[in-house]
């Protein structure tokens, strides 16, 4: 094979590796958001325990890249907190998720870009207060929202999220903090 043919073989190939990110754009995304857990009573370590429904300190940061065909991929971190009582004491519980996300945006509108999006990972929970131990579990989530456009790299970003996680299946204490939330904070587009 001669230079040049090698030599247009290299451009070509680094032309189509650049191609992509050419026609996408990177976001990040911070919003604090109410997570309702769906089951309240469990049995944690063969003990009965009792979650309140709602979550305190819920917060999610997430990054994406967005293509301008409406297809956007990223990771999030969000994490969230409960109290959580048992026959011997009250306690607390933290999840913290650790997700890949795809999403399809659209744009109807001027300034809306509606969304649909699903997410995989793992769920580590952990627990305070009383002798429990800790759990690492599958977690899966989809979500629909809203991205407004506020100004030319700001959005306000609006979020309902449907979340499988079982914390604990995979290692240690196996405890089921899915549910559904609402997140809404601002999108920073770079």
């Amino acid at each position: 094979m001669s230079r040049r043919r090698i030599a247009t073989l290299l451009v070509f190939l680094v032309f189509v590796s650049v191609i992509p990110a050419a026609f996408a754009e990177d976001a990040l995304i911070v919003t604090l958001g109410a997570f309702h857990i769906a089951h309240t009573t469990q049995a944690v370590n063969g003990v009965r325990t009792q979650f309140s429904a709602g979550t305190n300190n819920d917060y999610n940061i997430a990054w994406e890249q967005r293509h301008y065909n409406g297809i956007a991929y990223g990771a999030q971190y969000t994490i969230f907190s409960g109290h959580v009582t048992q026959p011997g004491g009250v306690g607390s519980v933290t999840a913290r998720l650790f997700m890949a996300t795809l999403k399809r945006y659209a744009h109807p509108w001027p300034h809306t870009y509606p969304f649909i999006g699903a997410s995989a990972g793992l769920a580590d929970v952990r627990y305070g207060g009383f002798n429990a131990r800790t759990g690492v579990g599958p977690a899966f989530a989809i979500d629909a929202g809203v991205e407004f456009e506020l100004a030319h790299m700001i959005g306000l970003y609006t979020e309902v999220r449907g979340l499988y996680a079982q914390g604990g299946d995979i290692y240690g204490t196996n405890t089921n903090l899915s549910g559904v939330g609402v997140y809404g904070g601002l999108s920073f587009l770079f």
